[in-house]
């Protein structure tokens, strides 16, 4: 897996720039954008070096940043001893050295959290900020829209980093952007809790042009949630969210069948859908003028943002079955998700 995405990283750096609305039509490749996890650490970190550090860190930076101190002490990281250095390192001492900070990445957290960044790493998510750098582009689109915390870049930023674009996204200011686990446990109180609400999908897969957030609302899970908040449904009602379906069990691995704008290979049936599909892959660069492979078809392979064979679809495909059937019975869980691939 680590050679696979160093070489997504690789070509996603070399030149291929980023478009607008490929980006924010990629947001839409993971299925649901908030990573649940246990309220307990994997494993028990090590405690920090000394009380003293952390009480010079809270002295600071209560007036600096009051906000994520409370948050911090809030926070399970900040009552089981989990305290600034342990993920923050020990360089940064003085108002001086701030550039030493070390800002965590999913490295980091895997110290403690190895099962679920494991998880995220064969994920959609983890991929995410390569998908987004493989995408056919325009010219000149402010750094902010693809690479700081707005537009494609401030969804993307989900996804795994080389070294080196780290350095470039703190050097332009993008400190928040090299992280990953923060996009939905959101920094510095790392809740659990707060991952596992739609809510917490919903600042990345909302939108006209995925508007996933809106979709659920309106159908009769986003309903039934909301209906239960207002205590109009028994608490033990049954009303998915999309950690429900998408994340079963908290597994980080958030995958889908269908990929990219819906398009998989091989090819369909019908002469129609597969001469559009092929009028997409050419808009996309994966297929040049004459309908043939282009390099960017590697990238899209190790990117995993389409099925490209029918068993790896059908795999999806059942795996979804099988949530479906914890609450219905499996011809109406097959029946209502054919209904979605004949709209497509």
């Amino acid at each position: 897996m680590a050679n696979s995405l160093g070489r997504i990283l690789a070509a996603g750096t070399r030149g291929l720039t980023r478009l607008l609305l490929a980006g924010s039509l990629l947001a839409a490749l993971a299925s649901g954008s908030a990573l649940a996890a246990d309220d307990a650490p994997t494993r028990t970190p090590a405690p920090v070096s000394a009380a003293s550090d952390e009480s010079a860190c809270v002295a600071c930076h209560e007036q600096t940043d009051p906000g994520i101190v409370s948050d911090w002490k809030a926070s399970l990281h900040g009552k089981v001893g989990v305290g600034c250095t342990t993920c923050h390192g020990d360089r940064h001492t003085t108002a001086e050295d701030f550039a030493e900070v070390r800002l965590p990445t999913p490295e980091v957290c895997e110290t403690c959290h190895a099962t679920q960044v494991t998880q995220f790493k064969g994920g959609k998510h983890a991929l995410a900020w390569a998908a987004m750098n493989a995408m056919p582009t325009t010219h000149m689109l402010p750094l902010p829209l693809t690479q700081g915390l707005d537009g494609c870049g401030g969804c993307h930023q989900i996804g795994l980093k080389t070294e080196a674009e780290i350095l470039e996204l703190k050097k332009h200011g993008g400190a928040f952007g090299v992280a990953s686990c923060d996009t939905c446990h959101t920094r510095h109180t790392f809740s659990a809790a707060e991952a596992r609400q739609p809510e917490a999908c919903r600042t990345c897969h909302m939108g006209f042009d995925h508007p996933q957030a809106e979709m659920y609302e309106a159908s009769k899970h986003g309903v039934r949630y909301s209906l239960q908040r207002l205590g109009d449904l028994p608490a033990e009602a049954p009303a998915p969210t999309c950690q429900t379906c998408h994340m079963p069990e908290g597994n980080h691995s958030v995958l889908t069948a269908w990929g990219y704008l819906a398009v998989r290979l091989p090819m369909p049936n019908d002469p129609q859908w597969a001469a559009d599909r092929t009028t997409i892959l050419k808009a996309l660069g994966v297929l040049d003028p004459e309908g043939k492979p282009t390099a960017r078809l590697e990238v899209v392979k190790e990117a995993n943002v389409a099925r490209l064979t029918e068993e790896a679809w059908q795999q999806q495909r059942d795996e979804m079955i099988a949530t479906c059937k914890q609450c219905h019975a499996e011809n109406f869980a097959r029946g209502e998700l054919e209904k979605g691939d004949t709209m497509i």
